[in-house]
């Protein structure tokens, strides 16, 4: 039995992978049930219910080559009975992959492991289980969800707690209250979010509590959840937070009075816009140039000019304003230079497309980017870190970050010119740098064009780069590109069938293509897996076919999750 945080996590990872399958087979017109089939119905079930999956599957497999349709109402049954199969099993890993597999099914006769799992003693498969079940818009749902906070896992019961509240369930706001006051004060902030989503009557005396706390975290937490939810029914309040000491709530409170576009602030503004504090003053300029103060941009641009970052980032808000910006990228300091082309992205400047490759190819130096905030969260700006592979290979928090700025690069390159997009294109396939090549495809096959498609085909044959080639070509095979692609995208998936999708601990994130002749597993697991989903989608037999041969002859455990899309597919 594996046990440890990091399995787990490996875990709640792949559920974004699994959960990508949910409506991949949708109509399957060209298959249809056969009343004909023989009398192995009878045994393949019995063979299931005894655990013998993979002779049943194969005794379904003779039948369907020597009958040449499917039997779905049986496929429907198989595939209950291996989930069932797989949940009552005393293998945590055997329950997850089943709990995804019901979760992905989206059918009713499975929705008790759903159910039976919010009472597992692990408390990460109960995570999960509420996860799946906030999907669903029925009373059963949320009854279910409302059991949840019995459990004795804290983490479980905040987490039933915030699904009940992004629901709007009428006991949302009097759990949630229950909950925070049985915990320290210290968290108090955590529950900010949550009333400030709610929006009745009670939530909104919660928050007005919540303002009088002596922690400046707790107001803090308040005052952004105000901005974030909308929430100009406590525009008073926010107005007396502004008038506290610390500079941290002056610079929320600002920011807020921007967000909600508040005219009666503008005295206040102009007020916190004279302030000592860097963070305040700036604050209180982009609150003033959003209520039409145009005259607050000079400072803003006088702040950038003196390498304020948080002023940098910014301007990226400011359109027709690109002077300071296209200064800044002239700047010797990378990280000026960092800030600054993010922020000419933003104003979509054609400027920053001749050096938004020093940003994310990556080269000898080894940089990471990594978010920073201002002390009232108002702004974020970038940090950069060298030697990244040593210095951050078991942060994944920070490597998220650098995956994400990146990705967010690229898609503003896509939008400003396809010609520059490729070209990047072309150097991230060439240099194999593997966390980018997911995010890559998927943008070239979103263009469609020409130059996107011959860009794929060229990369489809580059060697030594397995992820490259597999990922071109599942690009093609979606497309429907005429060629051997999808007869190789499917020789592929039945060579991988033993790779297991949930096994491995995750390895450090910064090592993603150091070895670069083989796939790493957790490579191999996604790229899979959308590989199983694009064959779904193509809405023919061998999409079912390749399903069965993967759960006949595949990892055993795999069966358990894909039972879960052989259910979907049979609706």
């Amino acid at each position: 039995m594996m046990q440890g945080r990091n399995f787990w996590m490996t875990g709640l990872a792949t559920l974004g992978f699994l959960t990508s399958f949910s409506f991949a087979f949708g109509n399957i017109s060209s298959l249809s049930n056969n009343s004909s089939w023989p009398h192995h119905q009878g045994r393949i079930l019995f063979l299931l219910q005894q655990g013998e999956h993979e002779q049943a599957l194969k005794i379904y497999q003779e039948n369907f080559q020597a009958i040449g349709q499917h039997d779905f109402e049986l496929l429907h049954q198989m595939g209950l009975r291996i989930l069932d199969n797989g949940f009552k099993k005393n293998d945590p890993e055997c329950q997850l992959l089943a709990l995804f597999g019901a979760g992905v099914s989206a059918h009713e006769d499975v929705y008790y492991i759903l159910e039976d799992s919010l009472k597992s003693r692990y408390p990460a498969i109960q995570l999960v289980a509420l996860g799946a079940l906030a999907h669903f818009q029925n009373d059963r749902a949320d009854r279910a969800i409302v059991r949840a906070l019995g459990s004795p896992a804290l983490e479980v019961r905040y987490e039933a707690v915030h699904q009940l509240c992004k629901k709007k369930h009428p006991l949302a706001v009097s759990q949630a209250e229950s909950l925070m006051y049985k915990l320290p004060r210290s968290t108090m902030s955590i529950f900010a979010p949550l009333f400030a989503m709610v929006g009745d009557t009670h939530s909104t005396r919660m928050l007005r509590k919540l303002f009088t706390q002596s922690s400046k975290d707790v107001r803090l937490a308040v005052i952004l959840s105000v901005a974030k939810y909308q929430r100009d029914d406590l525009l008073p309040q926010i107005r007396q937070q502004s008038a506290q000491l610390q500079f941290a709530l002056q610079e929320a409170s600002a920011y807020t009075f921007g967000s909600l576009k508040d005219e009666e602030s503008i005295p206040i503004l102009e007020k916190l816009s004279l302030s000592q504090y860097p963070t305040v003053a700036l604050a209180a300029h982009v609150a003033l140039y959003q209520l039409g103060r145009q005259n607050s941009i000079k400072n803003i641009e006088q702040a950038a000019e003196k390498e304020d970052f948080f002023a940098i980032s910014a301007l990226g808000a400011i359109p027709d304003q690109p002077k300071t910006l296209l200064e800044l990228l002239e700047n010797d300091h990378l990280q000026v230079r960092l800030n600054a082309l993010i922020s000419l992205l933003e104003q979509n400047h054609p400027k920053a497309l001749e050096l938004i490759e020093e940003i994310v190819i990556r080269d000898k130096r080894d940089l990471a980017f990594t978010l920073y905030q201002s002390p009232g969260h108002a702004f974020n700006a970038w940090k950069i870190t060298p030697s990244a592979t040593q210095l951050l290979k078991d942060d994944f928090s920070s490597f998220r970050e650098h995956l994400e700025l990146k990705e967010s690069l690229l898609e503003k390159v896509s939008d400003l010119s396809h010609t520059h997009f490729i070209a990047l294109a072309h150097q991230i396939f060439s240099k194999q740098q593997n966390e980018l090549i997911p995010k890559t495809v998927e943008l070239l096959e979103q263009m469609g064009t020409a130059e996107a498609i011959e860009c794929l085909k060229k990369h489809q044959q580059q060697l030594g780069a397995p992820l490259v080639r597999h990922y071109c070509n599942l690009a093609l095979v979606r497309l429907q590109e005429p060629g051997p692609y999808a007869e190789q995208l499917r020789q592929w998936v039945k060579a991988q069938s033993k790779t297991q999708f949930i096994r491995f601990e995750p390895i450090s994130p910064w090592a993603l293509g150091e070895n670069s002749y083989t796939l790493t597993p957790e490579e191999t697991s996604k790229l899979l897996i959308e590989a199983f989903e694009t064959f779904a989608s193509q809405q023919d037999t061998q999409g079912v076919e390749i399903l069965i041969e993967a759960m006949a002859t595949g990892h055993a455990k795999n069966k358990y999750a894909l039972a879960g899309l052989l259910i979907r597919a049979t609706q």
